[in-house]
């Protein structure tokens, strides 16, 4: 699903984000992507969606190395990753239903099954009953259920989340992990950025810790070392 070749990003500031990583995950599989902030965490889940470029190293999703793709073959890679942020970003002025469906609208999804993709979507997060609110109206806890729901409504084969627990209280968090493991069981690839070591001791998942933009270890669910990038 993902390949990381001798990946390294220095940003134009001349800040080295990411140095020599190697990294492969497969499909179906859930990863967690661990280490202090500044680390090279974000970063890394960036140029996984082109959201940033390599300034070395190749980049490959699902075989095709995206560093490669034009500015016009973008949207395409992008239909097929969920994306889910810390800060949410949603649109304030659009209720749940049309924070959700807007993706959909965008590529010309007809209105039915736009209507039935978006419900869908709300059901697994458990918010079919909020569809006509604003996010200001939610939780936050609410609000990044609606973000996954919008990441997932295109039903993509791969999901990347960037700290998603990082603004939650902590029975909050655990829900947004029940729900990324319910995703994750129906097939889809997750990769979680987090520092939040609670969760990540208890899940008991593959671990890739990064410190100081290097993969500096790789532990496998059952805790036995993957390899070092």
């Amino acid at each position: 699903m993902i390949r990381l070749k001798q990946v390294s990003k220095i940003y134009p500031s001349g800040v080295r984000a990411v140095t020599g990583a190697n990294l492969d995950v497969e499909k179906g599989e859930f990863v967690f992507l661990v280490g202090l902030s500044g680390a090279g965490k974000s970063t890394l889940l960036k140029l996984m969606y082109r959201a940033e470029t390599a300034t070395s190293g190749s980049v490959l999703v699902s075989g095709t190395d995206i560093g490669r793709l034009s500015r016009g073959q973008l949207p395409v890679l992008r239909r097929r990753i969920g994306v889910v942020f810390q800060d949410y970003k949603l649109l304030p002025q659009r209720t749940v239903f049309e924070n959700v469906a807007f993706a959909l609208k965008v590529l010309g999804t007809s209105r039915s099954e736009v209507d039935k993709r978006t419900r869908s979507a709300l059901d697994l997060v458990n918010l079919r009953e909020y569809s006509d609110l604003m996010p200001g109206q939610l939780s936050g806890g609410q609000q990044q259920r609606v973000c996954l729901a919008r990441a997932i409504v295109n039903t993509p084969p791969l999901l990347l989340c960037d700290e998603p627990t990082g603004n939650l209280d902590p029975d909050t968090s655990w829900d947004i992990m029940r729900l990324l493991t319910r995703i994750n069981q129906h097939g889809t690839t997750v990769l979680v950025a987090t520092h939040n070591k609670h969760i990540v001791d208890s899940m008991r998942r593959r671990v890739v810790a990064l410190d100081g933009g290097r993969i500096v270890q790789d532990i496998a669910r059952g805790g036995y070392p993957v390899g070092v990038g």
